[in-house]
């Protein structure tokens, strides 16, 4: 039995970070007969229910970059993966310490609330207005400090942060130095333009849910996967693509993604990924 998880932007999805009418009718098609797919994202449950309407997606997805598993349709929680509240603090430390403020995606029972600093960039700005536009409840206003004395945080998962490539560079820097252990992540944001940085726990990657969600399926829905294909096209998916049997890279993929994988396929604009499943699955598992 084959497993196939594909990243969304600039993987799946088309290049307006869309997928269209025929895409949506294309993947649905396949899982009606019977592949099992699901996406692995550094988005959140919101964005991917916003950006997947239409799709049946009946397995559990990988979320912000694999610190969560969850079940889509219920909405709860399987597992998830924080950094602690003793290291979120120091790490919150390292931005204040340098006059920043990042986005701070805590966890409360099986919500997700995204706390929302001062937007003093563009790039912040657009972070925003991105999940406004769709309505993400999680959007939540940062008291002054969204950590310390919130007696209902239970974990916070990562740290997400917008601006140019050198302001992500000495926070990526800083934060080394100062918590080590930490999975730091940074990259070029091509909707907002100039960079973006994710700082989570080290476990929190998309290769590590991978293996829990196939323990998942194992003992809950008995699938048995003996074979896992995997789409990326940046370096958040490298873990996920050493992961799997057969790793694939989009050809718009950054250098280092098409050196993981065995396989380069299509450009993302040109639904290669869905072609590539249409392809190989065959109407069989």
């Amino acid at each position: 039995m084959k497993l196939f998880v594909s990243d969304l932007d600039f993987t799946l999805l088309g290049p307006e970070g869309v997928l269209s009418s025929g895409a949506v009718r294309r993947l649905n098609d396949l899982i009606a007969g019977g592949m099992n797919f699901t996406v692995a994202t550094a988005r959140s449950a919101p964005s991917i229910r916003h950006l997947m309407s239409g799709v049946m997606l009946e397995l559990p997805v990988i979320e912000l970059n694999g610190a969560i598993l969850r079940d889509l349709q219920s909405g709860h929680i399987l597992e998830h993966f924080g950094l602690g509240l003793e290291t979120a603090t120091a790490i919150n430390d390292c931005f204040r310490g340098l006059g920043l403020a990042a986005y701070i995606s805590g966890l409360v029972g099986d919500q997700n609330p995204l706390y929302v600093p001062e937007l003093h960039n563009s790039g912040m700005q657009w972070f925003f207005d991105e999940k406004l536009r769709y309505g993400d409840p999680r959007l939540t206003e940062s008291p002054r400090d969204p950590i310390a004395g919130n007696r209902e945080l239970e974990d916070v998962f990562c740290f997400v942060y917008l601006g140019p490539r050198e302001e992500v560079d000495l926070i990526a820097a800083t934060v080394a130095a100062r918590v080590p252990g930490v999975m730091i992540v940074t990259y070029a944001n091509h909707y907002a333009g100039g960079w973006e940085i994710v700082i989570a726990a080290a476990r929190a990657n998309k290769g590590h849910a991978i293996g829990r969600l196939l323990e998942h399926l194992r003992d809950h829905k008995g699938l048995h996967i003996r074979e896992t294909t995997a789409f990326g096209d940046s370096s958040n998916d490298l873990e996920m693509l050493a992961a799997v049997e057969r790793a694939v890279a989009v050809s718009n993929a950054t250098d280092d993604v098409k050196a993981r994988a065995g396989e380069v396929i299509g450009h993302h604009s040109e639904d290669a990924v869905l072609a590539y499943l249409e392809r190989d699955f065959g109407g069989g598992v």
